[in-house]
């Protein structure tokens, strides 16, 4: 199947207008092999999409599905609104079939997976208000005894579905490790003249930095802007430095606009000499392409993007969103990438809650 790729000197264009920022000039650009890859088509995994056909008690379907892993050998997987209770086999709802606005698992060397909720079953992330609520964003551990979770705050505007809700501001949730205990949940509201980023779309480490994705969601277009924590240093908001037009920057409010048609998360990763972004497209309504860029900086440019897959779920009223990857999951040579299923029709999900369940693909590297 063909790929679909911006010409460099649709690129070009867009950083000449001032849109999109790469390198600067104290940065130039280095030369590295992987901004030359052209990546065969991913392939279904079958083997992981059957790691969540649960009929419970417990985690039955949800969406998200951000993964870590734990010092201890286990697998986080995060996930925002969820099903919580019983299904049958052909995906019926038992009684009690509750939503949760997030929800955690965990998954052992055999491959057992437990539900972390509140009781009730309540979110695992206390909703923070009677019509505001959690979604989680990415997360990564620190030191060995500490969780760092991004958290999405939203408002409940209208009824059910994809338009009933409004993005607040970021929070970060602090968990204990082992025992995953929630130890703190600190918000941070946009700072006046800074444009309104959701933090934590995807989190890449390096011995020596952290990098925090984030979305600057403006509805028909979404922007990807960078921050970076010394190791360490994730929950100190005075060590963060903010990627702009000129280099780093203190200064939220200059946070620069790095790509476009980017989704609400993705994911960044070492690949060869150079990163690999991977997201669902969102230059078009409910695309069903999921895009691949490289760079040689965790910063860009990004470009040249490669369509590397088209979501067989999407069409009438079934859409597919926030696909990334899950490098530390990973077989040598491939990255295993999820993306979320769901429906316009809320009576539909109701009925059968396990179209709302995570798909796998892989994607050759080499």
């Amino acid at each position: 199947m063909r790929r679909h790729r911006l010409t460099a000197l649709t690129a070009v264009l867009a950083v000449g207008a001032g849109l999109l920022v790469g390198c600067t000039e104290d940065e130039p650009e280095p030369a590295c092999d992987a901004v030359s890859a052209d990546f065969d088509w991913a392939s279904p995994s079958r083997s992981d999409d059957a790691r969540f056909e649960l009929t419970g008690p417990g985690w039955v379907a949800g969406d998200s599905t951000y993964s870590v892993q734990l010092p201890d050998g286990r697998t986080l997987w995060l996930f925002s609104d969820s099903f919580i209770g019983e299904v049958s086999e052909s995906g019926t709802p038992a009684p009690g079939l509750a939503m949760v606005h997030n929800a955690l698992l965990t998954e052992d060397a055999t491959g057992q997976l437990t539900t972390h909720t509140g009781s009730g079953p309540e979110s695992f992330f206390p909703d923070p208000g009677p019509k505001s609520y959690y979604w989680v964003q990415d997360a990564t551990v620190v030191g060995k005894k500490e969780l760092v979770v991004f958290l999405s705050r939203n408002r409940q505007d209208g009824g059910p579905g994809i338009e009933g809700f409004r993005w607040q501001r970021n929070a970060m949730a602090t968990v204990s490790l082992p025992d995953l205990e929630v130890t703190g949940i600190h918000e941070f509201p946009s700072r006046s003249g800074a444009p309104p980023i959701a933090w934590g779309a995807g989190v890449m480490t390096t011995p020596t930095q952290t990098y925090v994705y984030g979305i600057e969601d403006r509805k028909e277009h979404k922007y990807l802007h960078l921050a970076r924590v010394p190791a360490g240093k994730l929950t100190d908001r005075s060590a963060w430095r903010y990627r702009s037009a000129d280099g780093w920057s203190t200064d939220p409010a200059r946070s620069t606009r790095l790509t476009d048609a980017v989704a609400n998360e993705l994911s960044v990763s070492p690949y060869e000499d150079g990163y690999l972004m991977v997201s669902s497209d969102t230059s078009e309504p409910f695309s069903d392409r999921i895009n691949a860029w490289t760079s040689c900086n965790p910063w860009g440019p990004w470009r040249d993007e490669q369509t590397i897959y088209e979501t067989p779920e999407t069409g009438g009223e079934h859409f597919t969103y926030n696909a990334h990857g899950h490098p530390e999951l990973s077989e040598d040579g491939e990255l295993l990438i999820s993306y979320n299923v769901n429906t316009f029709d809320f009576e539909e999900l109701m009925g059968n809650p396990t179209l709302y369940r995570p798909k796998f693909i892989t994607l050759d590297l080499e």
